[in-house]
Order: structure tokens, then C-alpha cells, then sequence
């Protein structure tokens, strides 16, 4: 790869002298131009270029995070592509760009040190071990993986413990272990004991709550590689395994191994580690929250500049090798711009390339950038996510899918892009299943509230009669064994996906038009200025996005960070204002909240007669499934609210309905509102036509304003479309009076 770089980059002057055949003439004679014969781009992908990006993807922290959602090992890989592409120099003649986008995710961990020394015989050998990384958004629970308890300091604060062992392989091991011979022990624990991928998840738990209990000097899980159906092979037990959960204080110090690597000191089996006499473990690790991420964005100019096709992949692993996932998805896009490059190719159309961050921490890079790239998103044909390759257990059955969520709820099941994409590749004689699911299952999914066709490729199992394991179960996602020794097994699918790639890019731009909504002829804008949580946007919003679209209503955003004006405003039919909310932060205090600038463009847009759907939440989440930290910042919406007569106030409301009251059109062929529970801020109002109550208060109505309207909503979840849309009525009763109006 790096000889095909060097002759991209040599100058245009030697170029021509090294490469074209010119018959001897004299100096006052000019030489003819010869055009070099068309290059196949196809014909230049590479597995072992692909294999090169893996390894030196996984060789990014090893053992200490790699390239861990939020941390130093993810912008290292960052750093690592900029530094590919910028090499490619045929595509900087083009005026490819390329963008770094910064933004923080709730909370990360940040592992310094993980080490572990093993005594055999009178001998000390160092084996690799790594650090585990702890709840994703509990601050208290992740705590409890920061080896000095405290939040967002950095330093550099290693914990060392030198002890005998103690050896635990199930769950009558744990029960046996004396509690006081392990204060003095670093006790071994077979993950299989408690893995929640082979045990029901209240099992696994009541093993780690009871290991713990025991009050181990500190704890180191142990798995090895297995490929059979129930059998362990350490499924999450680097991010999310059972000792997350675990309350029970105080919290032993815990790292994990993989038995394989343990064969520098001599041990093969199981039964080897009874030869260790003593071992000694350092760790060192912070969590943060914030914690910084970021996005990589390559933007490769097409001949026609009026569309556009976006590639995306993470780059981020979840505390392990991530050569499967998404080492593979980051290697394929590299490739797909070392063939342009080295084929002299320009995309038909805008090519974006996208490398998101923190998708292992619940999708936060792709649903930043879509709330910063609604320009593009507009003239976007195409959107496809590479998440992931795989290697499948032994015995079970893998399809190459192309997963989206289809508008199947509204009545139209079509799978355009993925039905699409399935024949044109099929002519290379690759075979992919599209696939309709209703989740954002990857970083595609934050593009279907925007109506930018999408799809995720991705080498799954048939979960058919295999649904009590997970899907990360099944095939070697989240645990250390996926790595590039398991991704070269599947060489050949790996490549199938690099050309299913190269084929959206090369072709896409020529399908027939993959949306299956209306041309839009109105506009709907999301207001998050004052909410830094990206989740509480049209990006898990999904089905009401589309309710918008099936009636030619474009969803647009402002982003978090960004103050409305009046030019947001103008040709916009309904802006709906999400809540103010922002992470806490210990070191640098901050506080977000409406300017009095904003809220008079607000009031004005309503008096002027806008639409103004004025929402708030009472806690923080991601999916309404899900709440977490009291939203300390919900009575900052009343500085807007208040000024329409609404007043938010009062204790969260339990409840998980409300009755409707009042005729509106809004009700139409609902008998109830569902809430999240626990999560509505109720509110009062000076005046209204219609309103949704529960026993604790009103969540929702809506009132006239000077020539406008607002409608007021204590519970932003209720437009969240994660699990059963109970509420799927509502927003298509919200779509048809935006119409209407």
C-alpha cells in the first residue's frame, strides 16, 4: 500500500517522466500527452490493504482500552486516519477535506495501567491484562472502576496489590471462599460463573454480589476462547458485565485475562493457575464525565455536488481487540479511499466518509453529526453504516444483511436501499438480506428521523431459535477474541463488504429515488441549543420524524451549542423546543439556559403565527426505557414557557398514562397518552383548548398565542420511538396538523 502512496504523491512532472513511453526528440520538440487506460476500482480492492488498516487499529492501546469510547485510545485512531488520508494525494487534488468534530459524551473511563505479574516457581513474568470499564451513565457505579474513587481528576494514581490467590470456578466455589482468608487473597474467578450471556442476568448478578461480599484484596476474571454454542467466552466482560452492577461496598480492585495469555508464564489450562504462588496487580483509571469525543469526516468531492453519499463506520471499541467491531467498518471505509485514490477516481456524486466516535457508549458521534450536517443530509441519496464483520459460533448460520427501519409502521414496508443495493451487488455475485428492524441497532439509525435513506451492513447470525442468547453472544462482538486472527477466517466476507461499499459509492447516485415520502414542501425545526444529551433529538425520535415526512414536512436542527435566530425561523411551519439540559461537571462549572435574545425570536415566531411545541424532561435518558440523573436544569424552560402563561413545577409525575380531555385534533383515535413515568414535569397553564392529565397534574395541552399556537409537553420521552410506539397516533395526529395549519 505505501509503494501505491508514494506514486500517488511523487510530483505531476515526474510522473509523466516515469511513467509514459516518449520517443527520443529534440528539446524543441514537444512531447505528446498520453491519457493512462481506466483503472477498474473494483479490481484494486485489497484484502491484505484492509488487513494492514485492522492491525494497526488493534495495535492502538492494547490492553488498555484500545480504542475505547471517549478516551486517548479513540483519538489516536482518529489521528491514525486523518494522518491515512491526508497521504492520499490524488484526492487532495480533488479538494478533499477533511473535518474533526469534537463532543462530549456523558462519561467515560479512562484506563492508564492494567497490569499483572505472575510468580511460578521463584519466577515474576509480566502477562497482559486489561482493565474493566464500568457502568456507562451511573456515575456512582462507574466509580467503583476508578481506581482512586474520584471523579475527572486525571492523575496518575496506580492501586498495587501483591497477595497469594485464591481459585473460584462456580458459583459453590464463591459460597465456600472464607471471607477472611480472601481480604488477604487476589482470587481468580472463571467468568463463566458469572457471565450474563450464558446465565440469566439475575444469576450472573447474585454471583458477582456475593464474590464481591467476600471482600477480595481484588478480583481477576479469567476467560478463554471457546466457538460452541453454551459455552463462555468472555461476551462483555471488559464493558458491561455483572460486576457492574454490583452495589455491595467496598469495591475490589478487577481486571480480566484471557487464559491464552497467560502462556508466558506457563500456564495452558485451568488447571495450570494452581501453580501460581503470587501475583501482583497495578491498575490506574479514571472515569470521566464529561469525557471528550469526536468524529473524523472526509468529504471527497463528486462530479455533481448537488447529492451526496455517506459512508459511515465506528471507530471507537467497546474495551477490547475490535478487529470485528468496528476495526472492520473503520478498515473498509480506508480502503474505499485508497481506491479512488490509487484508481485517480472522482466519486459520480459527494462522497462524505465517516469514522463516529462513541458509538459503543450508545451512538453519540453519528447522532452529533447528524444534528450538524442538515444541510447535508438534504441533498444525501444514500446513507450506509458498516457495522460489523463477525465470525459466527460454530453451527450457526450467518447472512450478510442490510438492516434499516422501514416506514412499516405508516403502512409502507418497502426496503428501497437495501432492495436496491441487494441487486446491484448481486451481479458481483454477492448475496445480501435486507432486513427491516425496528431500532437504531447502529449509527444509520440516527438518519431515519431526518428521511435520509439508510441501511446498516452487517454479517449477523439467524437469530431464528436462538433468541436467549444475544446477538453479541452469538458471534464474537464485545469480547477479547475479536480480533484479526478470527477476522481473516472471514476474509472473504470482509471483502464482499468492502465491494458492497465501493458499490453504493460508484452506483447509488444512479438508483431511482429511494425515499418513499413526499417531496417536502413545509419545514419542521428542532430547537436543542440548551440540550447537550444528543439522544433528545429526531435522531431516536425516529417514527415521529417520519410522520413529519409522510406529510412533505423536512426535519431540520439546530444544534446544542448553537443559539437560535430569526433566520433559523423563517419558512418554518412548527419548531419544537427541546429541554434544557447539560452534564454535570465537577471542574469547570457551566450552566445552560435561554438568552433573552432567543426567547424574544421564540415568542415572536409564535405571535406571528408558528407552531411552538414547548417539551421538558425531569431526568436524563437516552431511550425513555432507561432514566437516569434528576435534570437539574428543568426549571430553566419556565424563563421561555412563562412567557406564553405556562409554568413548569412540581415533583416528576409517577404516573405511565394521562387522559385526554378537551376536542383536538391531536387526540384524534387516541384514548390515552403514554408517558415514560417518572419523568413528566407538570405544568400549568393560564388557558387552553385541550389538555392530557394525569393523577399528578397535566403533561400536555395546547393554547392560543397572540396569531400562533404552543402546545406544552412535560414529557419530551412521549416522542421517543424506542419499544412499543404506544404513542405512534400522536405523532402522526402532531404531522397532520402541522399540514392542516
Amino acid at each position: 500500500m505505501q509503494n501505491r502512496l508514494l506514486r500517488c504523491s511523487i510530483t505531476f512532472v515526474f510522473f509523466v517522466w516515469c511513467c509514459f513511453s516518449v520517443a527520443p526528440s529534440s528539446a524543441q520538440t514537444p512531447s505528446p500527452t498520453a491519457t493512462p487506460p481506466p483503472v477498474d476500482p473494483y479490481s484494486l480492492i485489497s484484502r491484505e490493504s484492509m488487513f494492514g488498516f485492522l492491525n494497526d487499529l488493534t495495535a492502538i492501546q492494547p490492553y488498555s482500552g484500545w480504542r475505547n469510547s471517549g478516551t486517548e485510545g479513540e483519538r489516536e485512531a482518529q489521528d491514525y486516519v486523518a494522518k491515512k488520508l491526508g497521504e492520499m494525494t490524488y484526492l487532495k487534488n480533488l479538494g478533499a477535506k477533511i473535518e474533526r468534530e469534537n463532543f462530549r459524551v456523558f462519561m467515560a473511563t479512562e484506563l492508564w495501567e492494567s497490569r499483572l505479574y505472575l510468580k511460578i516457581n521463584g519466577r515474576t513474568t509480566e502477562v497482559p491484562a486489561s482493565g474493566m470499564r464500568g457502568d456507562r451513565d451511573n456515575i456512582p457505579q462507574a466509580l467503583r472502576f476508578d481506581s482512586d474513587g474520584k471523579l475527572n481528576d486525571r492523575e496518575r494514581n496506580p492501586v498495587t496489590v501483591d497477595k497469594t490467590i485464591a481459585l473460584v470456578r462456580t458459583e459453590a466455589d464463591v459460597r465456600a471462599l472464607n471471607t477472611a482468608d480472601a481480604q488477604n487473597k487476589i482470587v481468580f474467578v472463571d467468568y463463566a460463573a458469572l457471565d450474563r450471556s450464558i446465565l440469566r442476568a439475575q444469576d450472573a448478578l447474585r454471583v458477582a454480589t456475593l464474590l464481591v461480599s467476600k471482600q477480595p484484596a481484588a478480583i481477576v476474571l479469567v476467560t478463554q476462547y471457546s466457538n460452541r454454542l453454551t459455552e463462555s467466552h468472555g461476551a462483555f466482560i471488559g464493558d458491561v458485565n455483572a460486576l457492574n452492577s454490583v452495589e455491595t461496598k467496598p469495591a475490589p480492585p478487577a481486571l480480566y485475562v484471557r487464559l491464552e495469555d497467560l502462556a508466558p508464564a506457563g500456564i495452558k489450562t485451568w488447571d495450570d493457575l494452581a501453580r501460581i504462588e503470587s501475583a501482583r496487580l497495578v491498575w490506574d483509571a479514571d472515569v470521566l464525565s464529561p469525557a471528550p469525543s469526536g468524529n473524523v469526516v472526509a468529504h471527497i468531492p463528486g462530479a455533481d455536488s448537488s447529492r451526496a453519499i455517506i459512508l459511515g463506520a465506528h471507530i471507537d471499541s467497546p474495551n477490547c481487540p475490535g478487529a470485528l467491531d468496528d476495526g472492520s467498518g473503520s478498515a473498509i471505509l480506508l480502503e474505499i479511499a485508497r481506491v479512488l485514490n490509487a484508481a485517480r477516481t472522482q466519486p459520480p456524486i459527494d462522497l462524505y466518509l465517516v469514522w463516529f466516535g462513541s458509538e459503543e457508549l450508545s451512538l453519540y458521534g453519528s447522532h452529533h453529526f447528524v444534528s450538524t450536517h442538515q444541510d447535508l443530509l438534504d441533498r444525501t441519496v444514500a446513507m450506509l453504516q458498516i457495522d460489523a464483520l463477525s465470525r459466527p459460533l460454530d453451527d450457526v448460520a450467518a447472512n450478510l444483511e442490510l438492516e434499516t427501519w422501514s416506514y412499516g409502521r405508516f403502512g409502507n414496508d418497502r426496503l428501497p436501499l437495501p432492495e436496491y443495493l441487494t441487486q446491484a451487488v448481486a451481479k458481483q455475485g454477492i448475496k445480501t438480506k435486507p432486513a427491516s428492524i425496528y431500532s437504531a441497532g447502529s449509527d444509520n439509525g440516527g438518519f431515519g428521523g431526518f428521511n435520509v435513506p439508510n441501511a446498516n451492513l452487517i454479517y449477523l447470525n439467524e437469530a431464528t431459535g436462538m433468541q436467549q442468547w444475544t446477538v453479541h453472544y452469538l458471534v464474537h462482538f464485545h469480547d477479547p477474541y475479536d480480533t484479526v486472527e478470527l477476522a481473516r477466517e472471514v476474509a472473504d466476507v470482509f471483502e464482499q463488504m468492502a465491494r458492497v461499499a465501493l458499490t453504493t459509492v460508484l452506483e447509488a447516485g444512479n438508483a431511482p429515488n429511494l425515499r418513499v415520502t413526499p417531496p417536502p414542501t413545509q419545514r419542521a425545526l428542532f430547537v436543542a441549543s440548551h440540550t447537550e444529551q444528543v439522544h433528545l433529538s429526531p435522531a431516536t425520535f425516529t417514527e415521529f420524524g417520519m410522520a413529519l415526512a409522510l406529510q412533505g414536512i423536512d426535519v431540520d436542527m439546530v444544534p446544542y451549542g448553537r443559539p437560535v435566530t430569526a433566520d433559523d425561523l423563517k419558512n418554518t411551519q412548527f419548531v419544537i423546543v427541546l429541554p434544557v439540559l447539560d452534564y454535570p461537571e465537577t471542574n469547570e462549572p457551566y450552566d445552560e439556559a435561554w438568552s433573552p435574545a432567543e426567547i424574544a425570536v421564540l415568542e415572536k415566531y409564535v405571535a406571528d403565527g408558528g407552531l411552538l411545541l414547548l417539551t421538558n424532561t425531569a431526568r436524563r435518558f437516552k431511550s425513555p426505557t432507561t432514566l437516569y440523573e434528576a435534570n437539574e436544569d428543568w426549571s430553566d424552560t419556565n424563563a421561555l414557557a412563562e412567557r406564553f402563561g405556562i409554568t413548569f413545577a412540581g415533583a416528576p409525575i409517577p404516573d405511565k398514562q394521562a387522559r385526554l380531555e378537551g376536542a383536538s385534533p391531536l387526540w384524534a383515535g387516541l384514548s390515552a397518552l403514554t408517558l415514560v413515568g417518572n419523568n413528566s414535569v407538570p405544568f400549568t397553564m393560564t388557558d387552553g383548548t385541550a389538555f392530557a392529565y394525569s393523577n399528578n397534574g397535566a403533561v400536555m395541552a395546547i393554547k392560543d398565542y397572540a396569531r400562533g399556537q404552543v402546545i406544552a409537553l412535560g414529557d419530551v420521552g412521549v416522542l421517543n420511538a424506542v419499544g412499543d410506539p404506544k404513542n405512534l397516533q400522536l405523532w402522526k395526529n402532531l404531522a397532520s396538523y402541522v399540514r392542516a395549519r
